[in-house]
């Protein structure tokens, strides 16, 4: 793997560089947290690492699970322009060619945000995300793949209050079309999406929750990373899982966690875990 072990440590170099204030993942009263397998529509200052273990899909590896360390991280060069590249080192992986431990190619993520209604709790993003063919392991695919996509996200808290229970719910997603510059490789459609229950907002504005720390500064979530594909011998199979979980909102940082369901065979069997701290430079 060559570019993450050089281009990674450039970005966190800069990151730490940064003097910056801008917020992130702000739309009026609601703090919309990253999670960990669904993109968020903010282009933002940022660091992350996931751990974890996760089933193997495919039909040859049903029993099988895989550990996994992700790095990324992204930066704001342009307010509301983003720019993110993340590193994932399996062990086995299977988009290895013999199958060996390694990482893939590197993952790539540029967007534009576009609105944020503060409002209504809203915002809408668009850009692009793949994976940058050569880039990965001994045997990776030298193909690059590339998905226009649009990046949303709505919180509940303009409900009335008859429904202030229902307020601190929230809903984002990513609506893709996966292409490969291999025209051989099947196209995909990319549509993950996440339902988020945030006890940070219940407490400070709907109603005291009584609870106190740590219990006032967490989110619920369950993400539905989910991937329909679109051509080829694979044409209509979904694969994905969905992956319930909790975020720990702190003042420097965020931790999450989550279990790993997948939706079908295809997708694995079992049952995963993944971990993540993130980081934002910035209010």
């Amino acid at each position: 793997m060559k570019v993450p072990f050089i281009g990674l440590p450039l970005l966190v170099t800069l990151l730490l560089n940064l003097n910056v204030a801008n917020a992130h993942g702000i739309a009026g009263k609601r703090y919309f947290p990253p999670t960990i397998s669904v993109e968020d529509p903010y282009a933002a200052h940022e660091i992350h690492t996931v751990v974890g273990r996760v089933p193997l899909g495919g039909s040859n590896n049903s029993n099988v699970m895989s550990s996994n360390v992700m790095i990324g991280g992204g930066i704001e060069p342009i307010d509301g322009f983003g720019i993110a590249i993340d590193g994932l080192y399996r062990n086995p992986n299977v988009n290895l060619t013999p199958e060996a431990n390694g990482f893939d190619n590197l993952y790539y993520t540029i967007k534009k945000e576009l609105t944020i209604n503060d409002e209504r709790e809203f915002a809408f993003t668009v850009g692009v995300n793949g994976q940058v063919g050569g880039t990965g392991g001994p045997g990776v695919i030298n193909s690059t793949t590339y998905a226009p996509t649009v990046f949303y996200a709505k919180g509940f808290g303009d409900l009335p209050n008859a429904m202030r229970l229902l307020k601190p719910m929230a809903v984002t997603g990513v609506l893709g079309y996966q292409m490969s510059t291999d025209q051989g490789q099947p196209t995909a459609l990319n549509w993950g999406f996440t339902l988020q229950y945030s006890f940070l907002y219940l407490n400070e504005h709907v109603q005291p929750t009584g609870w106190g720390e740590p219990w006032n500064s967490l989110v619920a979530v369950v993400e539905f990373p989910l991937q329909t594909c679109m051509s080829g011998i694979c044409n209509g199979q979904v694969t994905g899982s969905v992956n319930p979980g909790l975020v720990w909102v702190g003042p420097e940082f965020n931790l999450s966690a989550e279990a790993v369901f997948p939706v079908n065979n295809q997708s694995g069997r079992g049952v995963g875990m993944l971990f993540q701290i993130h980081k934002f430079f910035g209010k």
